[in-house]
């Protein structure tokens, strides 16, 4: 996977994200829209053929975007892994019973 920043202006931000689409951005994008810091987040795939996406951030008037985003990006890998090991702990109990 590759990401590129694109485009910033002073509360908006603009990232391209090769190698990835929905299964990525659709988790990212809902995870922003859920804060009150971020007046808007969406994302686009241009070519339903490409692995490509582009993410598209706007936060509240003197936040960053750029933190924001990866603020975001740290609490969704928080999840997935209390996900993963919460699988792999039922998934033990299940082959050993």
């Amino acid at each position: 996977m590759e990401v590129k920043v694109e485009d910033v202006a002073p509360n908006e931000i603009r990232v391209r994200v090769k190698g990835e689409t929905y299964t990525l951005l659709t988790p990212i994008v809902e995870e922003l829209n859920s804060r009150e810091d971020v007046e808007f987040a969406g994302y686009d795939v241009p070519h339903p053929l490409k692995e490509e996406g582009l993410i598209f951030l706007r936060v509240k008037e003197g936040l960053d975007p750029r933190a924001i985003l990866k603020d975001t990006i740290k609490s969704l890998m928080g999840e997935y892994d209390k996900l993963e090991e919460s699988f792999k702990k039922e998934l033990e109990r299940f082959l050993s019973g």
